[in-house]
C-alpha cells in the first residue's frame, strides 16, 4: 500500500520556553511562526534538491505549508503526497547498470546503482547526494539550523522585534 510522504516538525518544549518569557506572549508566538515558516521553506528546498530527478514530477510534488500554532506546539507540515515519493524514499538501491525504457525508446545504461543520469548530475545539498532517503537526509542536514533559528528567535524577541 502506498503511503503519503510527510514530514512534521514538532517543537517540543515550546511551552516551557514561552512560560519563561511571559506565557502566551503573542509576539513570541508570531516570531516562532515566522522563523519556522522560513525553516520549512529551507526544508522544501532541501527535499527538492535531494529528490530523484527524471521527469521532475517528484520535485514538483514537494511542498511545505506555513508554520501554524496547534495548542502549545508550532507545526510545520510538508513533504509529498505522491506514492512515488514514498517508494523512492524507502526502496533499496538496485545495484548495477540498467537501461531505461520510456515511450518506446531505449536509453542504454541509464541507471547506475539505483540512480538515473539526471539524478546523478544533480549537485549535492549540504553534503548529501540526491537519491534515496532524501527527506531524512534533508532533516539531518537541517539539524544545525534548529539551534540557530531558536537563537535568532530569542535575539529578535529580546530586541523587541516581531
Amino acid at each position: 500500500m502506498a503511503r503519503n510522504a510527510r514530514i512534521d516538525i514538532d517543537l517540543s518544549g515550546l511551552r516551557e520556553f514561552q512560560d519563561f518569557f511571559n506565557d502566551g506572549d503573542e509576539r513570541l508566538t508570531n516570531l516562532f511562526i515566522e522563523e519556522y515558516t522560513k525553516l520549512g521553506l529551507l526544508a522544501e528546498e532541501g527535499m527538492k534538491a535531494l529528490a530523484h530527478h527524471d521527469e521532475g514530477d517528484l520535485e514538483d510534488s514537494i511542498s511545505f505549508d506555513k508554520a501554524i500554532r496547534k495548542g502549545d506546539h508550532i507545526i510545520v507540515e510538508g513533504g509529498s503526497n505522491s506514492p512515488y515519493a514514498w517508494r523512492r524514499h524507502e526502496e533499496p538501491y538496485r545495484m548495477g547498470t540498467y537501461n531505461k525504457y520510456d515511450n518506446g525508446s531505449k536509453f542504454p545504461r541509464y541507471y547506475l546503482n539505483g540512480r538515473g543520469r539526471r539524478t546523478l548530475t544533480k549537485s549535492s545539498w549540504r553534503g548529501y547526494k540526491p537519491g534515496r532517503k532524501f527527506a531524512q537526509n534533508t532533516m539531518n542536514a537541517l539539524e544545525p539550523d534548529f539551534d540557530a533559528v531558536n537563537a535568532r528567535i530569542l535575539e529578535r524577541w529580546m530586541n523587541g522585534e516581531g
